[in-house]
């Protein structure tokens, strides 16, 4: 015969029990918000988006987000890349089959497709060693610091030289690809894809205003890529699914999509008005905040 328990000392240990799943669920929450926040602002502002995410589980202590919540938050902002810039993305693609459409436009249509390969190659053949070897707090520090310097140079360049900006939709092939390369480098933690294609997009001719924007553009298709390559690992291991409810999964998805397009907004407007320095000036105070708290490069 079981052990018979006084009635209070059952309610105490359900309650107990109750409070504790109460506090977990509570933290998750927590997680789940604090990581759509992220993700939603550091995919669209020049301040590494894969460094922030490595850095935030160090730094709060969180368990692995699983490959579920991964997926959300990256189809979260990538829906809120392509409704920001609908117009743009649909002309683009609708020219890529239309014949009566502007030259132009299916010129850039192409050229931004085939600007996509360098990074579509780097992530296949060195992703893995990225992802074994590379994230770790020291590695970002310095990526975030040493490239700082280059956003920095490129936006004086950029302010300096007063010869007449190129049109994003009259750019060549050329320089198309400068910036096609330059995402590829982005896969390095600490990088900040669409820092460094602003930067080579003031080193092509363009204004603030295009190269962000023209930044954005050309980051479609790897953002795609990226959610839907997470997306097809969800699906392969549905275990991961677990970690999370759906409803957890839809407030991440909700939060990383209004943040993401907020976040689209504020960078077009900032940079607009004073460029890239604000977002400088914090890779590198972040930076050396890394190198203090985490140390030196392990041997």
């Amino acid at each position: 015969m079981g052990v018979l328990h006084p009635p209070v000392i059952t309610f105490y240990w359900q309650s107990e029990n109750f409070r504790r799943a109460n506090t977990s669920s509570n933290m998750e929450y927590l997680q789940i918000i604090l990581l759509s926040i992220i993700q939603g602002l550091t995919e669209f502002l020049p301040i590494s988006s894969s460094g922030h995410l490595i850095l935030a589980p160090l730094l709060f202590e969180f368990e692995d987000q699983g490959l579920a919540l991964d997926a959300i938050l990256h189809l979260g902002t990538l829906l809120a890349i392509i409704i920001f810039f609908r117009n743009d993305l649909s002309k683009l693609l609708f020219s890529l089959f239309d014949r009566q459409a502007d030259p132009a436009t299916r010129q850039m249509a192409v050229s931004i497709l085939l600007a996509s390969f360098p990074a579509g190659i780097i992530g296949l053949l060195g992703m893995d060693y990225i992802e074994a070897h590379l994230r770790i707090p020291q590695f970002i520090a310095i990526n975030l610091m040493v490239w700082s310097v280059v956003f920095f140079i490129a936006d004086k360049y950029s302010t300096k030289k007063e010869t007449q900006k190129t049109d994003i939709f009259k750019m060549s092939l050329g320089q198309v690809m400068l910036i096609g390369c330059a995402q590829a480098i982005a896969l390095l933690p600490g990088t900040s894809r669409s820092g460094i294609t602003i930067a080579a997009g003031l080193f092509s001719n363009l204004s603030h205003t295009q190269a962000a924007r023209f930044s954005f553009l050309l980051g479609t298709p790897i953002i795609m890529a990226a959610g839907l390559h997470s997306l097809a690992d969800w699906i392969s291991h549905p275990e991961e699914h677990l970690i999370y409810n759906n409803a957890q999964l839809g407030i991440g998805f909700l939060v990383s999509f209004v943040v993401g397009y907020l976040a689209i907004k504020l960078l077009l407007k900032i940079v607009a008005k004073v460029g890239l320095m604000p977002f400088i000036v914090y890779r590198m105070i972040l930076g050396v905040f890394i190198l203090a708290y985490f140390g030196d490069l392990p041997n």
